[in-house]
């Protein structure tokens, strides 16, 4: 089988990982690299392996032996550039979120499908076994009805934090960066619960905490009500460290997550995780997930598994739009310009 041949559009931190994600897979092999500055591309592709880099995203997208680019420039910058390597007639996977808001994603979709290629946002986390495993004890009923949903995603960057966090121009703030993790898990729950795909809080409520300079918010906390009736409580920020978890409540116990897959430790091959259920009763079991592959190599394979379809079975297009929505709801409710 042919392996597939990644580019990558940027040459930031995310994509020094998913390098080396692409390397530790089973389909696929890298095949150049691209920056705004053709000094910073040879230096990623020479401390990588990267056979070839480019001074210019365009020339990345001119090269023929390329089959798929993996996106990871600010936030901003995803539409654009989606758009154009689907116009290139490359297989997209672009970072999260796939772009600021639900009317960009869209077009991005269009583009896919006018060009028929491959298209997928990056939430890794939902293809790790911990959270396949988390759906599965939903969809079997141990928690009985499920009612209710905590799930929070909120680090301190410190005095240090990066522009793309703390510039509005660059899509920053804390709902834009780890917010997205926290109503993808919240709306996955609900799909398993009640056996729908793709939903949309009917209800949204939200409040942060806003730079009184740019505006951006450093921590925020969101509300939503789901299909089933499920109330999710989100919690997430760049300004505040929490306890990252996931809890699910249902009427005959809860499910307890306290290390999720997005956590930095939890990304590499080998690592073994754990799902606590508490039964109504007040008994206590403790499920082990070992993870075989580290996380960005079970996604490049992931991909390769599902090019064919033009989507992915769990990130679908219309997935993401939904999030996108929720996304959408959440900053507008918090008062995030």
């Amino acid at each position: 089988m042919k392996k597939l041949n990644w580019g990558l559009l940027a040459a930031g931190s995310i994509a020094a990982d998913f390098a080396q994600g692409v390397k530790e897979s089973e389909t696929g092999e890298l095949g150049a690299v691209a920056a705004r500055s053709g000094d910073r591309a040879a230096e990623f592709a020479a401390r990588h392996g990267v056979p070839n880099s480019y001074g210019s995203y365009d020339e990345l997208l001119s090269d023929d032996e390329i089959d798929i680019v993996y996106i990871s420039t600010p936030h901003p910058l995803h539409a654009e550039w989606a758009i154009k390597a689907a116009d290139a007639g490359k297989h997209v996977l672009c970072e999260k979120p796939l772009t600021l808001t639900r009317a960009d994603a869209k077009k991005v979709v269009k583009a896919a499908r006018r060009n028929d290629v491959f298209l997928m946002e990056a939430y890794m986390y939902r293809i790790h076994p911990q959270i396949r495993l988390m759906t599965e004890l939903i969809d079997s009923g141990v928690l009985g009805e499920v009612r209710a949903v905590d799930v929070t995603f909120s680090y301190d960057s410190g005095d240090s934090a990066p522009e793309r966090l703390t510039d509005p121009a660059l899509g920053g703030g804390g709902i834009l960066d780890v917010g997205g993790y926290c109503t993808s898990v919240a709306r996955l729950v609900s799909e398993a619960a009640t056996g729908t795909k793709a939903v949309v809080p009917s209800e949204v409520s939200g409040m942060a905490r806003l730079d009184p300079v740019t505006g951006v918010d450093e921590f925020a906390m969101g509300l939503l009500r789901l299909p089933g009736d499920i109330i999710a409580q989100l919690s997430c920020g760049f300004r505040l460290r929490q306890d990252d978890h996931i809890r699910v409540y249902g009427t005959e116990g809860q499910l307890h997550i306290p290390r999720p897959p997005w956590l930095f430790g939890m990304r590499k091959p080998g690592v073994t995780s754990r799902i606590e259920v508490t039964s109504a009763e007040g008994d206590v079991e403790i499920m082990e997930v070992e993870a075989r592959e580290g996380l960005y190599a079970r996604e490049a394979d992931y991909v390769a598994a599902h090019i064919a379809e033009r989507q992915a079975p769990e990130l679908s297009w219309a997935e993401t739009l939904a999030n996108m929505r929720t996304l959408d709801l959440w900053r507008e409710a918090a008062g995030v310009a």
